[in-house]
């Protein structure tokens, strides 16, 4: 099944906006309509009319990250009643906090909804570093561990500000960064030296004028 993860932003929804996303790279993210969460427009790339899909999403006990769940549900619901999808939501609900048996609880929680045969897909843009951080990890982990799972598609959306209202707004394709980890580790066992072409060459990047 293709499931859809991400965070609940911490945001006060007073000042929770919704920019268009405009693709840096992948054009097939672009939406044409302001969202919340990037996730929406990864939702609306990859899924298909009419599919079975699974959003799960990482909600802390904390009320600005309870309301902006809300949010995203709407958000989900408005597109699935477009494309016709059925989305079994799943709320990973954790303590709110950066202690480290909470992050381990996040792992633990985020891990148990990955199976066999899974297509993953995940927005980093919200939550803290560590939370990003421990859901790249979680989705490396099922992406290993599981048979037959395939990494979809992970981005990150950012936004320019300026007296408080959003004048720009991006979602980029990082996908091929989730590689980028065990690349650096094959490269330093093996003593590769100038190791940047031989990165961009695996991970199919270019220069500009390229």
């Amino acid at each position: 099944m293709k499931k859809f993860i991400c965070i609940s932003n911490f945001q006060d929804p007073t000042f929770f906006q919704a920019p268009e996303y405009v693709p840096a790279d992948n054009e097939k993210l672009r939406l044409g309509r302001g969202v919340h969460y990037p996730l929406i427009n990864v939702i609306n790339a990859y899924s298909d009319e009419g599919e079975d899909i699974e959003l799960i999403t990482v909600v802390p006990d904390y009320g600005n990250a309870k309301a902006n769940y809300e949010t995203l549900i709407k958000e989900v619901d408005e597109l699935s009643a477009e494309k016709n999808l059925k989305v079994k939501k799943t709320k990973c609900e954790i303590p709110y906090g950066s202690d480290l048996n909470i992050q381990l609880e996040m792992f633990e929680k985020l891990i148990t909804c990955m199976s066999d045969e899974d297509k993953l897909f995940c927005d980093i843009t919200y939550g803290t570093k560590v939370m990003s951080q421990i859901l790249t990890l979680a989705v490396n982990y099922g992406y290993r561990v599981n048979k037959d799972v395939t990494l979809g598609c992970i981005v990150y959306g950012e936004v320019k500000f300026e007296n408080r209202q959003i004048t720009e707004a991006k979602i980029y394709d990082i996908t091929s960064l989730n590689y980028l980890d065990e690349i650096v580790r094959m490269m330093a066992e093996n003593k590769v030296k100038e190791p940047l072409d031989r990165i961009r060459a695996l991970l199919k990047w270019g220069d500009d004028d390229e």
